[in-house]
């Protein structure tokens, strides 16, 4: 094979570093293989199967490689719209506004089964007009979902789970892929293989005047946010997370110095000033420090005047790393927090204690952190009191003491099922989902269990955000929302655009603050407390 045609497949819009990192690994071992990237994310519905038509016509690849990234609507945060519907149709006490929301969550329905045909349709259409042309699909939402779109994809289309440096490789060489990560379907078999070893990732960078040159739509990056990997893999066991499945739990690391490159080239070639590590977790853990610290030493030694961030479990931050962070330009940050109750956490098998949490929030404090910190809270999850509910309400209180009110912004996700994961092994087992049932088929019945929100505490939650989102006034923080992911320097936006909505509304506090007050409310709640008192007033009764 002579030539690779990668389809970058519509989601919202954020640079697609996967793509970028496959086509530089071909290009330093096959130089003379030509490549082209397509990114349909920046064209309109209407115009995408022209888009890929015209490239496919233009281009003639031999190899089309389609790179799927979202897949699911029901984002689980109180910043999507779709959730403050659901939670209106299965929990509003006014009839009119179930109504209301059941209209919005067709329509909803209905541009996701949209997307997916969508999706599905620029395969179908390589197949169809340029059958000479193999197909591959790969992605982060292709490899959780891959036994389900593997029967709807055209036959001989070769899926790839997780990483795909080395099969693409493989293929463009015909070689055999029975030691990759891959899944087929001819007829009606489907056979999958078995990855070997993990590719190397010592090697893993960018030449970006190549990648320019094969990626003509990158203009509409300039100035924009820029992913970076620094490393892959996730050591942690994090119940209802897919990344040790997609990365594998082994964590491989790419050098410093090469990391840093990949910065210092779209910082004075692109001219990009933000940048959003990819990574699972940038601190994957102690071991993760000398290769974190080296990484935002070169950044100040070069004097790239970035603002940069990712996921970070703050517990791992050292008062030294936290400096280092200051320097280095870290902006804000999103914290998985989950729960402030450390039974919860320990059920969901976080691997992490809650006052270490606190400890890196002081860290940065005392190091001179100026940026927002979103606080991730997954209510309602298993081993959910309460108590534990109460408890997260107090942690939130805890880390708005150390950070400052107006830093700590704290957002109301619900676990969503995800195959694949520990938690939804765990909920078939107890019966609470259906063997054999299909993840991407949504119905009213299966949205309920899929955003996960069991009763009896559901109410109580449902009631609190609700009342919350009836209150929106704007933000609490007149700043613009500054975050490594925002979309212009001079706007209130985020790679995730709903995410922004409950930032700038801070209904997430309100959330908070509703739910412990209803809890504490309750009849049950006064009368513990009551007794609370008179055991402390008599302790010999």
């Amino acid at each position: 094979m002579n030539s690779v045609l990668y389809v970058f497949l519509p989601c919202k819009k954020v640079y697609p570093i996967g793509v970028t990192y496959l086509a530089d690994f071909i290009h330093r071992r096959k130089p003379d293989v030509r490549q082209r990237i397509l990114d349909l994310s920046l064209f309109p519905d209407a115009q995408r199967s022209r888009a890929v038509r015209d490239a496919a016509t233009e281009f003639k690849p031999d190899l089309v490689c389609f790179s799927w990234r979202d897949i699911q609507i029901f984002s689980p945060h109180e910043g999507d719209s779709s959730l403050e519907h659901a939670f209106n149709f299965y929990f509003a006490s006014n009839p009119l506004k179930r109504v209301v929301a059941s209209f919005a969550g067709l329509q909803q329905l209905y541009r996701y089964y949209s997307h997916i045909r969508a999706a599905l349709s620029y395969p179908w259409l390589i197949a169809k007009e340029f059958p000479k042309a193999q197909i591959m699909m790969g992605g982060g939402a292709f490899t959780a979902f891959a036994d389900q779109l593997i029967e709807k994809l055209p036959e001989g289309t070769i899926g790839i789970l997780g990483e795909g440096e080395d099969a693409i490789l493989k293929v463009i060489e015909g070689q055999s892929l029975e030691k990759e990560r891959y899944i087929i379907r001819e007829g009606k078999t489907v056979r999958k293989g078995q990855q070997g070893s993990p590719a190397l990732l010592d090697a893993l960078t960018v030449d970006l005047p190549y990648l320019t040159s094969i990626f003509p739509q990158h203009r509409e990056y300039l100035g924009e946010s820029i992913g970076v990997q620094s490393k892959r893999g996730c050591p942690y066991d994090c119940a209802f997370c897919l990344y040790p499945y997609i990365e594998g739990k082994r964590v491989r690391y790419r050098p410093p110095s090469m990391v840093v490159k990949d910065i210092s080239q779209h910082y004075h070639q692109w001219g990009a000033r933000r940048f959003w590590f990819t990574d699972a977790q940038f601190i994957t853990g102690k071991e993760a420090y000398p290769q974190c610290t080296e990484i935002l030493e070169r950044i100040l030694a070069e004097k790239l005047e970035i603002e940069w961030s990712g996921y970070i479990r703050t517990s791992l931050i050292t008062p030294e790393l936290a400096k280092l962070m200051v320097r280095s330009g870290v902006g804000d940050l999103e914290v998985a927090i989950t729960s402030g109750s450390q039974v919860v956490l320990n059920d969901l098998h976080m691997g992490f204690k809650l006052e270490r949490l606190y400890d890196g929030c002081r860290y940065l404090a005392e190091a001179g952190f100026k940026g927002k910190v979103i606080l991730n809270y997954s209510l309602n999850s298993p081993k959910e009191t309460e108590e534990s509910l109460l408890q997260s309400v107090e942690s939130y209180k805890v880390v708005a003491s150390i950070l400052g009110e107006e830093r700590v912004f704290p957002l109301m996700f619900f676990l969503g099922i995800q195959p694949n994961t520990d938690l939804e092994q765990r909920l078939l087992e107890e019966g609470y989902l259906s063997a054999g049932y299909n993840p991407l088929m949504l119905t009213p019945t299966s949205i309920r269990k899929l955003l996960y929100n069991p009763a009896p505490l559901n109410s109580f939650i449902a009631k609190a955000c609700l009342r919350a989102w009836e209150r929106k006034e704007g933000s609490r923080d007149p700043r613009k929302w500054t975050g490594s992911l925002s979309q212009a320097p001079t706007e209130s936006a985020y790679a995730d655009k709903n995410l922004i909505k409950g930032i700038e509304g801070n209904s997430g506090r309100d959330a908070l603050l509703s739910l412990e007050e209803i809890l504490r409310s309750r009849p049950s709640a006064r009368s513990e407390k009551t007794s609370g008192e008179k055991s402390v007033i008599t302790p010999a009764s």
